[in-house]
């Protein structure tokens, strides 16, 4: 049974991991934070991209239902100051703001940005950023 929430992770992943201009500021896009295979995802770039909470909901019609999710993209950087951070966010901004992702079982994503802010990290030397991205999917 295919699974929206899946799908939509990958595609997501995939458009942000595929862009040339986010990859030149960043070493990697992860599906979970401060993951990689070796344990530190900084690299060359000295900042990456993983994906964080995620809230859903569906809201049913007449002849469809549609699932609403939410996904939090969280922007790391170890450069200081907040510039590089900034340009990642507006990276994934180009990428991913009004993106229609291709999902193989469902039709009709429609992409809305809800939030973008920059907190601080208990991690000495780190800048956070996070953009909260609203995906609207017809399921039925």
């Amino acid at each position: 049974m295919a699974n929206p929430d899946l799908e939509l992770q990958q595609a997501v992943i995939a458009a942000l991991a595929g862009d040339a201009a986010l990859m030149e500021v960043v070493h990697g896009v992860y599906d979970s934070t401060k993951a990689s295979s070796d344990g530190a995802p900084w690299g060359d770039q000295q900042g990456y991209v993983s994906l964080g909470p995620e809230d859903e909901s569906e809201d049913h019609h007449d002849c469809f239902t549609i699932e609403e999710i939410t996904v939090q993209i969280d922007c790391w950087s170890k450069k200081p100051g907040r510039v590089h951070a900034k340009q990642i966010l507006r990276a994934v901004r180009n990428v991913l703001s009004g993106a229609e992702l291709p999902l193989p079982s469902f039709g009709n994503v429609l992409t809305e940005l809800e939030l973008q802010r920059i907190v601080p990290d208990p991690e000495e030397g780190v800048t956070h950023g996070i953009l909260q991205f609203t995906f609207e999917i017809q399921v039925h």
